[in-house]
């Protein structure tokens, strides 16, 4: 299958997910850390044991307003006896000295942070691990190259699909099933991808080829091969031939 597409470039800004922050993250810490979610509380966002939880908005740290709005909460909650833990990504240097002073004045509502960003035991499905490719790209003839993929991981999937299975360790048997898309630029600049030949399966359970004849230049080039995972990440690999 071969489509042609107007050119675009991809920018990459540091070694976190930040699409699955903004739309997810928040769902994954629920089943990560295994938090009872509930939708029927305005304010806390579930419970973990005996605690409620709030989840503060992965897109800031948690902040003295955040505890402000928790404390006015609390106050029209006079019979609510529980303790709170607080989930976040991150917090001001400010947050653990006021919590300390909450805690000791007050015999109930103590309040516990999940700070994701550091916690080793819940922390770790944040950190973005990039996917990789074993790709070959070799010239057969003067106007022709094959490019082979042999081989695609993506931690993100895998991570995402344990999660899920609790019970085992996911074993995906054929790589391929974690490619959505494979793109090639058959001279690329270094700066902007211009796609040439495209693989996309048409239907659902379709897997692409992995394995693609493309005409060349017959002077020395530039092939990139572009792969789109199933989660919508994009690796890169450039090969001079």
């Amino acid at each position: 299958m071969c489509k042609k597409y107007y050119s675009f470039g991809i920018y990459k800004v540091n070694d976190y997910d930040l699409q699955l922050l903004k739309t997810e993250a928040i769902e994954l810490a629920v089943q990560h850390i295994g938090i009872q979610r509930t939708r029927t509380d305005r304010f806390f966002d579930g419970y973990l044991g005996k605690n409620l939880v709030k989840i503060i908005d992965f897109n800031h740290p948690l902040t003295l307003l955040d505890l402000q709005l928790l404390q006015d909460e609390l106050k029209k909650r006079p019979t609510e006896d529980r303790d709170i833990t607080i989930v976040c990504l991150g917090k001001e240097l400010a947050v653990d000295p006021w919590i300390d002073e909450w805690n000791k004045k007050h015999p109930v509502n103590k309040i516990k942070v999940i700070e994701l960003k550091t916690n080793k035991k819940y922390g770790n499905f944040l950190i973005h691990k990039p996917a990789e490719a074993k790709i070959k790209v070799e010239r057969i003839d003067k106007t022709k190259t094959l490019v082979e993929i042999q081989n695609f991981i993506s931690p993100t999937i895998i991570e995402r699909l344990n999660i899920d299975n609790k019970l085992f360790k996911v074993k995906i048997p054929d790589y391929r099933s974690m490619i959505d898309t494979v793109l090639i630029d058959k001279n690329y600049d270094g700066k902007t991808f211009h796609i040439v030949y495209s693989d996309v399966p048409e239907r659902k359970n379709d897997l692409v080829k992995g394995k693609y004849e493309i005409e060349i230049p017959e002077s020395k080039t530039q092939v990139a091969v572009k792969i789109i995972d199933m989660l919508g990440e994009e690796v890169i690999n450039v090969f001079e031939v």
